[in-house]
């Protein structure tokens, strides 16, 4: 008994560990290959569905990342956040021409078949916008926001 009560947290221990180091038992082996191909050396990863997509968090060269692989297993597209000096140029110098003392809050790239996207929030003196622009600089959208 007394053997018990000691291997008890070691068994515990390793149960733990195992079950958090491995996928979840429902990911697609198509999707978990294209990932490693893409992503090689992502950290962090944890996989989970959402609205009819297998969807992946990770961290990627220093950047949060979620990829998005449709049920057959291909990348449909992905997400990460990004700092405002690694905009391309146009898409800071279009913020800077396009509000007048501009507080870029949130960024985000966004990349799909349809190519690369930037979401911002943006703090411009006592308002408050969400734009995305295309990779020219280009205000695609631009709406206003309770601050």
């Amino acid at each position: 008994m007394k053997k018990f009560v000691l291997l008890l947290p070691l068994l515990l221990a390793v149960i733990s560990v195992t079950s958090f180091a491995r996928n979840t038992p429902d990911t697609d082996p198509r999707a978990e290959k294209a990932f490693n191909k893409y992503f090689v050396g992502a950290a962090n990863v944890k996989w989970s569905e959402e609205e009819g997509f297998i969807k992946v968090t990770f961290t990627w060269v220093d950047h949060r990342t979620i990829a998005y692989f449709n049920l057959n297993g291909e990348l449909a597209g992905s997400i990460r956040n990004l700092f405002f000096n690694q905009l391309p140029l146009s898409v800071m110098r279009s913020v800077q021409q396009n509000f007048k003392n501009p507080v870029v809050v949130e960024i985000t790239e966004i990349s799909n078949e349809e190519g690369i996207y930037y979401g911002l929030t943006v703090e411009d003196e006592n308002k408050k916008f969400k734009t995305r622009m295309n990779s020219i600089g280009e205000i695609l959208e631009k709406t206003k926001m309770k601050k």
